[in-house]
């Protein structure tokens, strides 16, 4: 039986002799510079969701490792505070910590309808977005890795998602692509980790929407989709126990600020003021100081900086006329992680400390493109302090 068709919630005492051979050689395959700078994924129960994940294929799940912030929460205050503090824009995109299951596996919860994605997309980046959601899911890890080490007991994340709420505004194409893509990128960089998603008030149209959603998510992650119906309340509470769900979903959990939804975020309409415009932005560049390059299907371009000394921040500003793979690479390493993102609303800028001198490189990759270039117009430039 291949190693991924077993249960993958294991005690330490279940990780089999085949198991502890594949671990020892993703250690290998992933080399100790790398774990070194994810250091909370480097346990055998870290290894082993990655070899999960990525179905014990060791030479393709080595080049996957992406470096997270690290930082810990204790409680679903604490957590909710760390990711309203990363952008004005976080309370508008729900989710958010309930705290632990019976079991310890952290509980999510998911108000994806109560967004406004047509004006929220308009207030930051694509890519402040994806750093706060791959922030929210390290910081739920942390969670588990504290459990997992009292319990001897390899943990997971279970989530509801809610859709009570639901409009056709959840399926505009230009937000959908954007929440595509971040599905993909946490699960590429999280991989089984989710061990339930339970859906719930799902509107009438739920089959149009899941096969929507349905060609970016894992086969892993399909597995453990349950959509249920009427008699939700039940089943959650049953599995998760009344006492770590808050009252609206059926539970007896009274949280500790004394709000109804706790330290979760609900979601509504972005403020004006918080919609982006370029009198707003410092770090914009006039469209007539950007250079253009044109990023063929099935290939990439780069943009090579040389750096005269460390403590220099390397900044960028683009725009592409589609959604394109961009990140920053030195000597062959990543400086900035590669996310896939669209500027159709804001435009992508930001900015790295450069640790040492040398030649550092921006990519930008259309390698999964099937027939159509990408037009790139951007600008960076070295600051020295």
């Amino acid at each position: 039986m291949p190693p991924h068709e077993n249960s993958h919630y294991v005690g330490q005492e279940d990780i089999t002799q085949e198991e502890h051979a594949k671990i020892a050689e993703l250690r290998k395959a992933i080399g100790p510079e790398i774990l070194k700078m994810v250091p909370f994924f480097d346990n055998d129960f870290g290894l082993l969701r990655w070899l999960y994940g990525w179905d014990f294929k060791i030479p393709a799940t080595a080049l996957h490792a992406l470096k997270v912030a690290e930082r810990e929460v204790d409680n679903e205050e604490d957590f909710g505070k760390a990711i309203l503090g990363m952008t004005p824009c976080a309370e508008y995109f729900p989710g958010g910590f309930m705290g632990l299951d019976r079991e310890g596996n952290a509980i999510g919860l998911q108000m994806i309808c109560k967004t406004n994605p047509k004006t929220l997309v308009r207030c930051d980046r694509v890519s402040e977005l994806f750093k706060m959601i791959l922030v929210e899911c390290s910081l739920i890890y942390f969670i588990i890795r504290k459990k997992e080490e009292e319990t001897g007991k390899k943990l997971g994340s279970k989530i509801i998602i809610d859709m009570e709420g639901f409009n056709m505004d959840l399926l505009y194409p230009a937000t959908l692509k954007i929440y595509l893509n971040l599905i993909k990128l946490m699960q590429d960089c999280f991989p089984d980790f989710v061990k339930a998603i339970y859906v719930v008030n799902s509107p009438m149209m739920m089959s149009t929407v899941y096969n929507l959603v349905k060609p970016a998510l894992a086969k892993q992650t399909q597995e453990k989709i349950r959509i249920l119906g009427k008699e939700w309340k039940k089943i959650v509470c049953d599995d998760l126990g009344p006492e770590n769900i808050y009252e609206r979903w059926g539970g007896t959990k009274v949280p500790s600020n004394g709000k109804e939804t706790g330290f979760l975020r609900m979601g509504g309409t972005a403020p004006e003021e918080l919609r982006y415009s370029t009198e707003k932005n410092p770090h914009h560049i006039d469209e007539k100081n950007l250079t253009k390059i044109s990023v063929s299907a099935k290939n990439k371009k780069e943009v090579k900086l040389n750096v005269e000394k460390s403590g220099a921040k390397l900044h960028w500003f683009f725009v592409a006329s589609n959604d394109i793979d961009f990140s920053i690479q030195k000597d062959g390493t990543e400086v900035w992680p590669k996310f896939r993102l669209s500027t159709e609303f804001v435009p992508e800028f930001g900015h790295v400390e450069c640790e040492t001198p040398g030649e550092y490189v921006l990519i930008f990759d259309n390698s999964y493109g099937t027939f159509f270039s990408k037009d790139v117009k951007f600008h960076a430039h070295i600051k020295y302090e």
